[in-house]
This record gives C-alpha cells, structure tokens and sequence, in this order.
C-alpha cells in the first residue's frame, strides 16, 4: 500500500498531465519523486493527456513534511482541471450555437448564387459571371468551415453517432477518390489508386470513413505542389502492423495486436518535421499554414483532428509518416 504521501504525488503528476498536455512538467515531478527517494514506474497509456503514473514506491526521506503542501497544490490543480471541462463544455456549446446560426444565411447565399447562375433573374453581363463565380467559391469554401466547426462541436459533445454496416473498400475508395479527382486535375497532380479487391469487408460508418478520405486526400492535395498522390489499401495481418508502419508503435491501441486494414494517403508535398507529427492533429493548428491572403493554404487547422478523433470513434486511429521535402504519409487504421 501506497503512502499518502506517495498518493498525492502520483495524483500531482496525473493532474499536471491533463492540465498540460504534454510531459514536461510531468518529467520535473518524476525527477523531485526521484530525489525524495521514490521509485516511479509509468502505466502504457495513450500518451500527452492520457498517461497516468501507476506506481510509486518508497517512503522518502522528508517526505512527511511535504504531505500538507502536496495536498493543497492536488486540490488547486483538481479546481483548474474542472474549471477547464467546464470551459471546454461551454466551447463547444458556443461552437454549435455560431455555426448553426451562420449555416442558414450561408445556404441562402449559396442559393440565390446558384438562381443567378441559372439565368432566373435573367441573363448575367459577361462582366458579372466571374464576380459570382468567386462569391460562390468564398460561401462554399466557408460552408465548409462551418461544418467542420460543427462537426468538432459534435466530437468534443460526445453528440455523434456511428451506423455501422458492411462496407467493401475497394468500390467506396474508388467513389470517395473520384469526388476529389478535379481538385487532383486542376493542380496537375497524377492519382494512383492501389486498393486490392481482395481486401477483408469491414464493419464501419461510411458518412465517417468518407469524410476522413476526402479530408486527408484533400490535405494531401493543398499541400502537393508538384508530382502525384497515391491511395493505398492493405491488410496487416495481427503482429505486423509497427513493421508495416514504423509511427504505429507510438500507438498503444495499434501496438496492442490484432488485424488491421490501413488505408493509406501519400503525396510528394513539402512534408512535415518530426517534431510537429502531434501538433497536426491539435485543433486549430496549422503547421504550414502559409500567408493570411494565401487561402488555397489555410484553413480552421481542423481537419487533421476531426479526422483523427473520427478514426478513433469508429475503433481505430490515424498516424503519420513523414519528413520535410520527403512528402507525407497518412495512414488510417480500421479493425479488420
């Protein structure tokens, strides 16, 4: 049995974790167990907010005498880590609230864009044609914004449901492919499909899987300038799959065994650093953004992290490969 003393570092250690995000302070609290004389041993959790300290041992020297300072600073980081799920709450509440008030003027934009097209308020000038085209292209492109504003809402709400059915890959790959292909065309970018039809059906969300695609197809292509993207499809067998992506064994769900289908999207663009592989999955991040006027290039940086938390939502993850000027690799994993 655990000291009391022991307890409230492990339970200081867990709340900084969740308040951070990351491990360095985490460390600097391992290394203070460690001089007090405990011996800490770490739990295989997920990782960044996720992991815990399962185990400290050892009495400490002095460590009695920290006892009432220890257990003020767990109640003040237990009041911030409410404070911030309650805030958490009220952000997504807000996030919903926007984007369904900015949904309908936005589709009546749209709307009346697409009337004016059609000639039913007559005839456009010639002069007037290319000014509607670019008011139909900025309400879309925001469209999409909003949406994805909703959809992370939704996420973080626990509010989206998954419909599972069986699904043979290779026909919805081939669809989900050709709905992005003339954002492919445009830019000069080749498209390879490798997608075996021998390939295991698997039982998952279609609405979901297909939004995860078009969102790393379409990533792929904002951020390839020159050469081509490829969609890869494959079965990794239980016990092969950090052979068959070397980034999966930084994944306890992946590395905890069982069979896979890994649907893969590789380009030749700029790549990402090692250093930013998590950061991409992080809300609102944009790790190559570009300039605030180069809108082919910026976004909400949420569609990597919708992606990812949908992955995870139908049972599996998304991980990535990749290094500067050597393009990027993203693989979403789907229970076979």
């Amino acid at each position: 049995t655990l000291a009391p003393t022991s307890l409230l570092y492990v339970r200081m250690i867990e709340l900084h974790i969740l308040l951070h995000g990351d491990r360095d302070e985490a460390d600097r609290l391992r290394a203070l167990l460690a001089r007090e004389g405990f011996r800490v041993e770490e739990g295989a959790g997920e990782g960044g907010a996720g992991e815990t300290i399962v185990a400290v041992e050892g009495n400490g020297e002095g460590a009695g005498s920290r006892g009432d300072v220890l257990a003020r600073r767990v109640e003040e980081l237990e009041l911030q880590v409410r404070e911030l799920r309650n805030l958490d709450v009220a952000k997504s509440q807000f996030l919903a609230n926007v984007s369904h008030e900015l949904r309908t003027p936005l589709a009546a934009i749209i709307g009346f864009v697409d009337l004016l097209q059609d000639g039913s308020y007559g005839e456009l000038a010639p002069r007037m044609v290319s000014p509607v085209e670019r008011i139909q292209a900025s309400a879309e492109h925001l469209q999409a914004l909003v949406d994805q504003v909703l959809d992370l809402a939704r996420l973080s709400a626990g509010r989206l449901d998954v419909h599972r059915e069986p699904l043979s890959l290779r026909a919805f790959i081939i669809d989900v492919a050709s709905e992005v292909e003339p954002l492919i065309i445009e830019k000069g970018l080749s498209l390879s499909l490798q997608v075996p039809g021998s390939l295991p059906r698997v039982s998952t969300d279609p609405t979901h899987l297909r939004q995860i695609l078009v969102n790393l197809l379409g990533n792929a292509v904002k951020f390839t300038a020159t050469g081509g993207i490829t969609v890869r499809a494959s079965f990794v067998p239980d016990g092969e799959v950090t052979r068959y992506v070397a980034s999966a064994a930084r994944r306890p769900l992946l590395a905890a065994g069982g069979s896979w289908v890994a649907l893969q999207v590789t380009d030749t663009g700029i790549g990402i650093a090692p250093r930013d592989h998590e950061r991409v999955f992080e809300e609102f991040e944009q790790v190559s953004a570009g300039s605030r006027g180069d809108s082919e290039r910026r976004g909400t940086g949420l569609g990597l992290s919708i992606s990812r938390r949908l992955a995870r939502l139908l049972d599996g993850d998304i991980t990535l490969d990749s290094a500067p000027g050597q393009g990027s690799t993203f693989t979403c994993w789907l229970p076979a």
